[in-house]
């Protein structure tokens, strides 16, 4: 084995929570062609997916699903085209044994009502005896096909599994099959030490209609930990109902967290919901710079999504729509005085200037294709952002865009490392006397402050760059047919990328007819 990977396999067993975060982090990135290497370090990746630390558990199973995903492959080509499916099933690999579930799940999928009559018994069967966590979460996975709602009580069990996977997988299963009879049980999953299985937990109690569960989701919203607080929004962005809403609008407002903000803001554009739409225009107006831009994405991804109409219904009730309004009225108010403002001011200088100077026609669209280009480009960085969504679902096949995937990932970590340091030194300060906060306050910034200012900078527009990189490829993919690159959710996003490129050649060639006159 190489002695870089023997390296970042002692420190994934670091005390330190940064060492085994990078280390987890580096392995999602390197490749293992022989098979020695690939199984040492897949059972101690296993091992991670059990770590404390939530961000050790998250790299740690990416790491696994890109390997998962190499060997995949390598199992289809090589003893896929020869092994028949039982043969497979009973091989002493785990991988062969995982690729031949998944075979026949995808059979089951595109319903193929033979496989379930041939392989049900095989499977329930297997799953009793069966040690390896992944293949446990595969069968279950698999199984939820084959079972009828009376039968989910066979998979109950693995609720309290020790294998953070095998318990989300029982949980979307027991949410597919509509068992109630396992409402009480997925409860208990709400207190789980793992962020991904409360959420999950909390959607399929959600799809049961249980209410009980937006209290353990407000929780997850008073975390001092960010990747809870996000775990809850995805969870919310899932469950249609006025109190989701509610609690993504209060989380946009109050989170100090910019990441934490933005996604509370993005998962309203998820609502075709006349209470969501009034909300993300009003902060889009009257929001800080960081909730303005999110509110202007939301706003267009819900265009996209549900039309140019606003909606004109909501699931919020009318006196939670009152009170809302009672406490957000004055700061709207204020906020669109203060935008009405900025736009007069801006309009009195811009026609000031092409007074002063005389404003050309050539010049006019020169402006114009400017402010064109900058409306292509942020709307390419809000592809990237798409498929970057796609990417963290694990719905993202295509080597090159999950190369671009890991470095953003890689940003998003060092964004939330550089964060968090003042927060903490903050925290820390809060329990000093009340002078000695208001000297503080009033302190210019140290340089311990200022570095991790300018940090916060520089992986921010490297993350931004990255989007950039990724829409460019993703769309481009998305022309050219690429490996049937046709992910639905870009749909839409597409057409608008088209109409700017037509839109700017438009302008183009008045530039050029101009300049021939």
């Amino acid at each position: 084995m190489d002695i870089k990977i023997k390296r970042l396999l002692k420190d994934l067993h670091n005390p330190d929570d940064d060492l085994r975060t990078l280390s987890a982090m580096t392995l999602m990135k390197l490749d293992f062609p022989e098979e020695e290497t690939r199984n040492e370090v897949v059972s101690n990746l296993v091992k991670a997916t059990q770590d404390e630390n939530v961000s050790v558990r998250f790299f740690a199973r990416k790491a696994l699903d890109k390997i998962s995903m190499a060997e995949k492959l390598m199992i289809t080509s090589v003893e896929g085209a020869t092994v028949p499916i039982k043969d497979r099933l009973t091989s002493h690999n785990f991988r062969t044994r995982l690729s031949a579930v998944m075979e026949i799940k995808n059979k089951a999928q595109k319903g193929e009502e033979a496989i379930k009559a041939e392989y049900k018994p095989v499977l329930q069967k297997m799953l009793e005896t069966e040690d390896h966590p992944f293949v446990v979460a595969g069968l279950i996975s698999c199984l939820k096909f084959f079972l009828e709602k009376e039968e989910a009580s066979l998979l109950s069990k693995f609720l309290t599994d020790p294998d953070n996977r095998v318990r989300s997988n029982t949980i979307e299963a027991i949410e597919y099959l509509k068992a109630e009879d396992a409402i009480p049980s997925l409860f208990s999953a709400l207190s789980d030490n793992d962020n991904r299985i409360r959420a999950v937990a909390a959607k399929a109690l959600q799809s049961f209609g249980e209410e009980k569960v937006f209290t353990e989701l407000k929780k997850m919203l008073e975390s001092p930990e960010e990747w809870m607080k996000g775990s809850a929004i995805y969870a919310l962005s899932h469950i249609q109902a006025g109190e989701a809403i509610k609690m993504l609008m209060e989380a946009a407002r109050k989170s100090t967290s910019p990441d934490t903000k933005t996604k509370a803001v993005i998962a309203l554009a998820n609502y075709c919901d006349s209470t969501a739409y009034s909300f993300l225009k009003g902060m889009s107006i009257s929001g800080d710079d960081i909730s303005k831009e999110a509110a202007v994405r939301a706003l267009k991804l819900m265009e996209e999504k549900y039309g140019s109409e606003p909606p004109s219904t909501t699931m919020v009730t009318e006196n939670e729509i009152e009170e809302d309004k009672n406490e957000s009225a004055e700061k709207q108010a204020e906020g669109a005085k203060e935008e009405d403002l900025a736009t007069t001011v801006t309009k009195f200088f811009r026609r000031g200037k092409e007074e002063a100077i005389g404003l050309s026609s050539k010049a006019a669209i020169n402006f114009a294709l400017n402010d064109l280009r900058k409306e292509r480009d942020e709307h390419i960085r809000e592809v990237g952002r798409s498929v970057y969504d796609l990417y963290q679902g694990g719905e993202l096949e295509w080597q090159d865009l999950l190369a671009i995937g890991n470095e953003i990932l890689r940003m998003n970590y060092f964004i939330q490392k550089y964060s968090e340091q003042p927060e903490k030194k903050a925290a820390a300060k809060s329990s000093e006397g009340f002078f000695a906060q208001l000297k503080s306050f009033f302190s210019p910034k140290t340089q311990e402050q200022k570095n991790s200012a300018n940090q916060i900078e520089h992986y921010t527009k490297r993350r931004d760059d990255l989007f950039f990189r990724m829409g460019q490829l993703a769309l481009k993919k998305y022309e050219d047919k690429e490996d049937d690159f046709k992910p639905k959710s870009l749909e839409a996003q597409y057409l608008t990328y088209q109409k700017l490129a037509d839109r700017l050649e438009k302008e183009q060639r008045r530039l050029e007819e101009s300049s021939q006159e």
